[in-house]
């Protein structure tokens, strides 16, 4: 045999034993259920990520200085960390069910698998909490309703105010009119409200009225406003409104500087006011129509001269940023008033239509996690139960991921 020929047989003879035997799995190397779950999870991250990223872009496309800071609307950064600790606490525990299951340690399975249960019920319960103390302070959407928070303090959040009043019970002073009797006919008859002033919170909402709503209804119905023309001897009237709406609900950090000024430029506008009165007075004779309009315009500074004489220094004294006082309705809910004043909150429908909305879906998400791990705790907690185990993990992992970015938008920012 040539030298050739016994190579090509050496060759042959090294291809028959060298050769690969492949074979081939008849799907992928994990169960359908991890791939059902998969599929599922991508669906789900691109929901959160669309509300996530709409929420940012209002958030951050708002004009600057007007979204509502975590106190502004009451959002506490205490129970928003205790939650975030304890979805940290059960996404750990779930992997101990799952590797005492794999072990077929059903009683210490069972265990974490109830802790981790007991967990997502507290997250619950503490956001359930949250979201009580914002509908007590009027912060949330009002379907088929007129929400308490105004983004801007004009003369129409002045005339729901106003309402407002009137129909807790509060009785005004005549209006200003030129004609006497028709003023006094804009005094309610007190029988048609006596029931309602029943209400523990009426003395406070009365005194408002007279001294600051109907101060601000005079400002815009008979001072200059000085933001139109700054050479005239009057008030601003963005201002003051803003001004009054700080009484409901302050927001210290954004309007307490202004607030103070403005509290100033009313003192200085008053007192001219008053000087001058004697001297109109005595112009307007006989004349009872101006003298009635007169006599009550000074009972209207008046009323708002020992408002600020009372508390326009509230703000003196006072470190940046802190808060004075927690207003009016703040008064209110401390004597159990059933009444929630109009406030002027800028953003702040915006702020609460997201804020309910994207936690209260991750809350939807969670109650199906609780559902998820409910039905275990029926089960022998061993081997053939770990495929369910983690699966269950892998969403419940998904949902705490979820809440690590929702908690620094609304709670830290």
């Amino acid at each position: 045999m040539s030298e050739h020929e016994d190579h090509h047989d050496e060759h042959v003879h090294d291809d028959h034993h060298g050769h690969i035997q492949l074979e081939y799995e008849d799907a992928l190397p994990i169960n359908n259920g991890k791939v059902c779950l998969w599929l599922f999870l991508s669906t789900e991250i691109m929901f959160f990520a669309g509300l996530i990223g709409t929420y940012i872009v209002l958030r951050f496309g708002a004009p600057a200085g007007t979204w509502p800071r975590p106190h502004d609307v009451h959002v506490s950064e205490i129970l928003g960390t205790i939650n975030t600790f304890i979805l940290i606490l059960s996404s750990f525990t779930v992997v101990l069910t799952l590797e005492a299951t794999k072990r077929n340690d059903a009683g210490k399975a069972k265990s974490y698998l109830a802790f981790t249960f007991l967990c997502g019920c507290a997250f619950l319960g503490i956001k359930m909490v949250e979201y009580a103390g914002k509908f007590e302070h009027g912060i949330h959407p009002r379907p088929g309703g007129i929400s308490l928070m105004y983004e801007q303090a004009d003369v129409n959040y002045l005339r729901d105010l106003r309402k407002t009043l009137t129909d807790a019970g509060a009785i005004p002073k005549a209006a200003i009119s030129d004609d006497a009797e028709e003023a006094a006919a804009q005094v309610p008859d007190t029988t048609e409200v006596a029931v309602v002033q029943q209400d523990p919170g009426h003395p406070l909402l009365e005194t408002f009225l007279h001294q600051s709503v109907q101060w601000a209804e005079y400002v815009i119905g008979r001072v200059p406003n000085t933001q139109m023309n700054p050479n005239v001897d009057g008030l601003n009237h963005r201002d003051v409104l803003i001004s009054v709406s700080q009484e409901i609900y302050p927001l210290d950090r954004r309007y307490g500087q202004l607030t103070e000024e403005t509290h100033h430029a009313e003192q200085h506008y008053i007192e001219s006011r008053l000087e001058a009165l004697p001297e109109l007075v005595a112009a307007a004779g006989e004349n009872n129509d101006v003298l009635n309009m007169l006599a009550y315009e000074k009972t209207i500074l008046e009323a708002r001269q020992s408002f600020l004489g009372e508390h326009g220094h509230d703000h003196e004294g006072e470190e940046a940023g802190g808060s004075h006082h927690g207003g009016l309705n703040a008064e209110l809910r401390e004597l159990n008033s059933s009444v929630i004043l109009p406030m002027h909150i800028p953003s702040g429908n915006m702020f609460a239509a997201t804020y309910f909305l994207l936690t209260g879906f991750h809350a939807l998400h969670v109650i199906v996690g609780l559902i998820l791990f409910a039905f275990p705790m029926f089960w022998t907690l061993d081997k053939s139960r770990s495929n369910y185990i983690e699966n269950a993990g892998l969403y419940w992992h998904f949902v705490d991921l979820v809440w690590i970015f929702l908690f620094p938008l609304f709670y830290l920012f």
